[in-house]
């Protein structure tokens, strides 16, 4: 499989040395070929390009993800992900569903933001390739798919230029609730589990976790 990933992100031209690792390593993680997490992957470095911004490594952007759930758009938001280096592990990704393939990305130190969509065009010939209505709207699995369909849907995002992919509006002002994260951990008396401190609730002056706790959050 290792080996497959990367001579198909080996093939594809214009990336930089780093864009290519983090695409490799983005297909790796996603587990299949297809058409929506290069869309998404696109868009994120389209996004980062707009900002000019680099990928994040600390915590001073994020993403808000319009997708929803049940609308094949899993895909097209671990690209952004990747591409961004905003995740939901960090924090750095949230949706808010609209079931519309749009986010935006936040420079949190700045309060700026640009607002990415996805053309129309893009959408509906990839919804209308042969990867979606031969295979996937027929319940078979995307790593069931043949190579020969699935490959040519993962490369064409990255043949085309950026304004043709997505429409970017922005920068504009976008504010963004600061808060700082808790280091600090506490065993609950009840169960005994390590819970961090801002999940902790205090009952007769003992700590209490979500789970054991009388109250509701």
């Amino acid at each position: 499989m290792f080996d497959k990933h990367r001579a198909i992100v080996n093939s594809i031209e214009g990336l930089s040395d780093e864009e290519r690792e983090f695409l490799y390593s983005a297909l790796n993680i996603h587990g299949h070929v297809c058409g929506g997490m290069p869309m998404g992957y696109v868009a994120g470095l389209a996004a980062l390009k707009a900002f000019g911004m680099k990928r994040e490594r600390n915590m001073d952007s994020m993403v808000i993800l319009n997708i929803g759930d049940g609308h094949a758009a899993g895909c097209f938001a671990d690209g952004v992900q990747f591409a961004t280096g905003c995740t939901f592990g960090k924090g750095l990704m949230k949706k808010e569903p609209k079931g519309k393939w749009t986010f935006y990305l936040i420079n949190k130190k700045e309060g700026k933001a640009v607002k990415v969509t996805l053309r129309n065009e893009m959408l509906h010939k990839a919804f209308s390739a042969p990867f979606i209505t031969e295979y996937r709207s027929k319940g078979i699995n995307p790593t069931d798919v043949p190579e020969d369909i699935a490959v040519p849907g993962f490369k064409r995002p990255f043949t085309l230029k950026l304004e043709d992919v997505v429409e970017i509006e922005g920068p504009f002002d976008f504010k963004v609730e600061k808060g700082k994260p808790c280091f600090k951990l506490v065993e609950c008396s009840v169960c005994g589990h390590v819970v961090a401190e801002n999940y902790i609730k205090m009952e007769d002056g003992k700590p209490v976790c979500v789970d054991c706790t009388n109250y509701k959050w």
